[in-house]
């Protein structure tokens, strides 16, 4: 939104003192044609009266424009602006008419302003509706130029946390607890000669960090693909978890859904370490996701465990919740609730 502060003011008043100067010499010009001459001083004070006023219904005229944006098959605002436009230019003209009523013969009656105002309206109304409706494509050009400078550095931003969000994953792979518990299970599993044990959670760990190591940099993956990368990560959880139940309900139409690169991960592992981990009786993770509306993805992680302490997660929910707002802006949700004998994280994405 256009903010009408001093710099706006000072600047509108500018443009229009300017259009004042111009129109008074062009009058002054004119004038030298006759007898009398009139005065340039005396000309322009009436002009910069008039053109002014303009300056006090651009900020009406701005705002009527953002409110009622023309965008793609949107011809009812199109229509709104078109007959504001029109009883603006009615309302200026008849400010025109008194000023110049006043400047010339220093009063008004009803007679000389019906009569002035008919020949106003019949000579000047075309290009002052012209005005306006130049100031409303003025409007809509620097919104949308806000606009796409506004996702210009959205972009840059999901770029940069792509890449934050990469070594975060790396350094989740690599952290001490994570590792040593891996490792610590591998070693375990060969101690008891549970050898193919051994050789599936070496194979999925080094699977996770190839995954990340070979990212190729894209800030969005289909849910298909994002799905595989849970779905190792989890088989390493299972061999830690022996109850670990992992549970798909995926509609097909979701699959190819593109969602941010790598934003579930997080949300699964804050289900495993604050629910599944600290429950004796907790074993049921839930993973579902299906199209609810025509632009609209659901996807719902449940797990079983202790309620909820606090909604808004630890740090590793808060970011993916600023990853959310990156790619999505306001259509993106991510709340955490308390469900029968566990939590549920539900995420509603656009689907399109």
């Amino acid at each position: 939104m256009i903010k009408f502060n001093q710099k706006f003011w000072f600047y509108n008043l500018m443009v229009w003192s300017v259009v004042a100067v111009f129109t008074a010499t062009q009058l002054y010009l004119k004038s030298l044609q006759s007898e009398p001459v009139n005065p340039w001083l005396n000309i322009f004070w009436i002009q910069l009266a008039v053109w002014w006023v303009w300056a006090f219904i651009t900020p009406i005229i701005f705002r009527l424009a953002e409110k009622f944006r023309i965008g793609k098959g949107n011809f009812s605002n199109a229509f709104i602006l078109l007959l504001a436009s029109v009883g603006l230019v009615l309302v200026y003209l008849g400010i025109y008419t008194i000023i110049w009523l006043l400047a010339i013969h220093g009063t008004v009656n009803w007679g000389s302003f019906e009569n002035l105002y008919r020949v106003l309206f019949v000579n000047l109304f075309h290009w002052h509706f012209f005005i306006c409706m130049a100031i409303v494509a003025v409007v809509h050009a620097y919104t949308y130029y806000k606009d796409s400078e506004t996702e210009r550095i959205r972009g840059i931003q999901l770029e940069k946390d792509l890449i934050s969000n990469q070594l975060r994953m790396l350094k989740m792979q690599l952290q001490p607890h994570f590792l040593f518990n891996t490792l610590n299970s591998i070693v375990s599993a060969i101690h008891l000669q549970k050898t193919e044990v051994a050789s599936e959670m070496t194979t999925g760990l080094s699977e996770l960090l190839r995954i990340s190591l070979n990212e190729n940099g894209r800030s969005v993956v289909s849910l298909e693909e994002e799905l595989n990368y849970v779905q190792k990560y989890l088989q390493i959880e299972q061999h830690r978890f022996k109850n670990l139940n992992v549970v798909y309900k995926i509609q097909e139409e979701a699959l190819q859904v593109e969602v941010p690169n790598f934003f579930l991960q997080p949300i699964v592992e804050n289900a495993v370490k604050h629910g599944i981990a600290r429950s004796v009786g907790a074993q049921l993770l839930r993973i579902s996701a299906q199209i609810v509306s025509v632009d609209q993805l659901q996807i719902n992680i449940y797990n079983e465990g202790p309620p909820l302490v606090q909604t808004k997660g630890g740090i590793g929910l808060q970011n993916v919740r600023q990853r959310l707002y990156s790619h999505y802006g306001d259509t993106a949700e991510l709340k955490l609730y308390n469900l029968n004998d566990g939590v549920n994280t539900q995420i509603n994405l656009p689907a399109s």
